[in-house]
């Protein structure tokens, strides 16, 4: 019996885990992705710190929203008009449930040492989830260990690498890369030098994907490093 081949692909998505747009547009991709019988999808995660000056303790959620979008119930539309798209997406986010946004320079560095140990999809998801659902402090490092254990990694050996400050240059080196390359909302999605920024449904997706697996490279080329940006989409975070 033949057995369909399945050609692997590499995804590269550049994110924040305090973007609401990242964890809708993520969710999706994921489930769309692993949803194809005919590729078989790696994802390496690039950070976009988009609150770089957030005090160790974050910001309280209200305040930050005031000084970020000019009033309240400006602030209130934006979330509103974040429900509804995650509800068309059959996805539901909590903002009543959060108290403070917090620094994500941690939240990058585990999903970076992460990654060196294997797939780390599970364990990005799970830092979305626990915040946007439950309201989760994932700013800090005991937080973020209790859920690695919860997606197959060793909590003590997370948490006394977040005690340290190893891959600080790594994330911080990632994110210049994207800002030079001309990244500055998120999620953007690049497959093979085939990039687009914001929340789109699984349909568009499988599109790019689909041109990603038609248009061939030249000989040589590095995918990671040919970068190619979409206009800015109304549904993604821009960097401050």
């Amino acid at each position: 019996m033949l057995v369909p081949v399945r050609i692997r692909i590499g995804v590269e998505v550049v994110f924040d885990f305090v973007c609401p747009w990242c964890c809708l547009g993520i969710e999706t991709a994921v489930s769309a992705f692993r949803g194809r019988t005919d590729v078989d999808v790696t994802f390496r995660w690039r950070p976009f710190i988009l609150n770089p000056g957030l005090p160790p303790g974050g910001a309280d959620l209200t305040t930050w929203l005031r000084g970020r979008h000019g009033s309240d119930d400006r602030a209130q539309r934006l979330m509103h008009l974040i429900e509804i798209q995650g509800r068309s997406l059959g996805r539901s986010l909590h903002f009543d449930r959060i108290a403070r946004v917090p620094p994500t320079m941690d939240a990058h560095r585990l999903i970076a040492w992460a990654s060196s140990r294997g797939d780390c999809t599970s364990l990005v998801l799970g830092i979305f989830d626990a915040y946007f659902r439950n309201g989760a402090d994932i700013g800090n490092p005991v937080t973020l260990a209790y859920i690695a254990e919860q997606h197959g990694f060793d909590p003590d050996l997370a948490l006394d690498f977040l005690a340290g400050k190893t891959m600080i240059g790594t994330v911080t080196s990632d994110q210049l890369s994207a800002q030079k390359a001309g990244i500055n909302g998120v999620p953007s999605l690049i497959i093979d030098g085939l990039a687009m920024t914001g929340v789109h449904d699984a349909r568009v997706l499988n599109r790019l994907l689909d041109t990603a697996l038609t248009a061939a490279l030249p000989a040589g080329t590095d995918p990671g490093e040919t970068w190619s940006v979409s206009p800015d989409q109304v549904s993604s975070c821009q960097a401050v």
